[in-house]
């Protein structure tokens, strides 16, 4: 078993999830609360880990998505990100439909295309799930806008993941306290379906 996966299967308690979409609320077996949004993802330039310019939207496709939100010089939490969507990736081909792995970094000012690279190569990761970052004026208001950063230090900020379907405008936000990697699973089946 790799590490990774290790460090998985620790026993979490279950987050609160934030669904955009109402019908799709009832179905789902844990505690949410249905958010205002529509599901449309906003959109910016952003730069993936290999360099290639692409906007926010291309990045993350038309279809399934799991999308995390770290930055590299994280000592806390971010690693968990990683962690989340590693299992993800190493589960993806037993899910129903394709799914996009993105991270996008909470630190545009100071992660570049190469320490993302770094990072990606540490956590093993394969060479579709994309890390984005880009140009600060870019990057933060796409944060703000996606409900993952509100202005607060860096260094307080709190572990969401969105899973999500462009092509359906459907979105869920997670916030950790912490999650369990089954639940991010299972609900990107749920989102496919």
């Amino acid at each position: 078993m790799k590490p990774m996966a290790a460090l998985l299967s620790v026993t979490m308690c279950w987050g609160a999830i934030a669904v955009a979409d109402e019908p799709r609320a009832a179905a789902l077996p844990v505690e949410m609360q249905v958010t205002p949004a529509s599901g449309v993802l906003p959109d910016a330039p952003v730069i993936d880990q290999f360099g290639k310019t692409m906007r926010f939207r291309e990045a993350v496709g038309d279809g399934a998505y799991v999308l995390s939100f770290t930055y590299t010089r994280c000592t806390e939490i971010c690693g968990m990100a990683d962690l989340y969507l590693s299992d993800i990736a190493e589960r993806r081909a037993a899910l129903p439909a394709p799914v996009r792995l993105v991270t996008l970094t909470l630190d545009p000012a100071r992660d570049r295309p190469a320490d993302l690279l770094e990072r990606h190569q540490i956590f093993d990761s394969p060479d579709n799930w994309l890390r984005l970052t880009g140009d600060p004026a870019d990057i933060m208001p796409l944060l703000t806008r996606l409900g993952v950063w509100d202005g607060t230090p860096l260094e307080d900020h709190k572990l969401y993941v969105i899973v999500g379907h462009a092509g359906r405008q459907q979105m869920a936000r997670l916030e950790a306290s912490p999650l369990l990697p089954d639940q991010i699973y299972d609900l990107a089946v749920r989102l496919m379906q």
